[in-house]
């Protein structure tokens, strides 16, 4: 029988810093998008955009 913290950790390792960080540029892509392609701050627009599917995964 499984404890609930192997579950935890599999479903984790289903998620892969390529997916995480693709989500992160595609996300980024569509605030830059959003301020009509404006020069900006692309930091920012990742920045935002990590913060963002952080809170969407619940990781801190």
């Amino acid at each position: 029988m499984k404890k609930k913290d192997d579950e935890h950790v599999e479903k984790k390792a289903d998620f892969s810093l390529e997916q995480y960080v693709d989500e992160i540029r595609q996300r980024a892509k569509e605030i830059f998008l959003t301020r009509g392609e404006d020069e900006g701050d692309a930091l920012s627009d990742w920045l935002q955009a990590e913060k963002e599917i952080k809170k969407k995964y619940n990781i801190e």
